[in-house]
């Protein structure tokens, strides 16, 4: 970790956290603990976290937690509701399980393995009270992968803010949430080093989420880590995707940016009006989408050329 002015640079969730605003090196720690503690409690890969307990006794019983603790379980079982399953939870019997991603044992499994165990992924059967929480088949893992960075970067903001910051940008894994300052906000090139457009924002609240089959893979992007809910296997739709909304709602839009990542082009003009978002779509073709652009209140979005 290092400090820099008005801001800090950390290793945490096994990502880079980023944060500038104008507060306090006190409350730039406090943020930090922020992602810290979340990772304590939700992190799949490690054997005494909150959300480890829940995937040991699936199946067998449920869980006490307080209402702050179900809070993103909440979240994620609502999205997964509303999205039909394309954004689910319970997808943790394939990350964690059967791919090992993350778990330093990465493999491809078989089809027949995936026949299997797929059937464990059912957000149907995750049951959330007002005080406590119960996978209901045996071998089912929760995964909060795919909406656990957007989560601390609202989170963080959200602190921010109430400490007093007039302008910052927090990243979390390229979570982006930014607000009282234009910021110019890189998309990397999904094809080589380098980027393939900014983002310039206004000084309004802005939430940002890219997805890339670039990020990580288990010997080759054919097989990268956002896994279709239904097939259990990579999808190779999109090379990158981002997702950009005028609001704090990096928790909705990391979860977007998976159901989009899964969804033919033909569905993004769908996706991206249900949500209330821009979309950004590049093909593995190098081929680019842009859909809801017109209700997007950001300065402008320069692209540069693919090299």
């Amino acid at each position: 970790m290092f400090f820099f002015e008005n801001g800090l640079k950390a290793t945490v969730m096994s990502t880079e956290l980023m944060i500038e605003a104008n507060v306090s090196k006190k409350v730039l720690y406090e943020s930090l603990d922020i992602a810290k503690e979340f990772e304590a409690k939700y992190s799949a890969y490690k054997y005494d976290s909150l959300l480890s307990k829940i995937n040991k006794f699936s199946g067998l019983k449920a869980i006490e937690c307080s209402a702050e603790e179900l809070e993103i379980f909440k979240k994620a079982l609502e999205i997964a509701k509303v999205s039909n399953g394309l954004f689910d939870p319970t997808i943790g019997v394939l990350t964690q399980g059967l791919y090992g991603f993350g778990t330093g044992c990465a493999k491809i499994p078989s089809a027949t393995e995936l026949q299997k165990y797929k059937k464990l992924v059912d957000y149907k059967a995750l049951k959330i009270s007002d005080s406590d929480i119960f996978l209901v088949q045996k071998g089912m893992k929760l995964d909060l992968g795919g909406i656990g960075k957007g989560y601390v970067s609202d989170k963080i903001m959200q602190h921010l803010i109430k400490r007093g910051a007039t302008k910052a940008i927090v990243s979390v894994g390229g979570e982006i949430c930014s607000f009282g300052k234009k910021y110019n906000i890189a998309i990397k090139n999904p094809f080589s080093d380098g980027n393939f457009g900014v983002i310039k924002t206004s000084k309004d609240l802005v939430s940002i989420s890219t997805s890339g089959d670039y990020e990580r893979y288990i010997t080759s992007k054919e097989n990268h880590h956002i896994l279709d809910t239904q097939s259990a296997k990579s999808n190779h739709y999109y090379s990158s995707l981002t997702v950009i909304k005028n609001s704090l709602e990096a928790t909705l839009l990391d979860a977007v940016a998976t159901i989009a990542f899964n969804s033919k082009r033909s569905e993004l003009k769908s996706i991206a009006k249900k949500f209330e978002v821009a979309i950004i779509a590049i093909t593995p073709l190098q081929e680019i989408s842009f859909e809801n652009f017109s209700n997007l209140n950001i300065k402008s979005f320069e692209s540069f050329p693919f090299i």
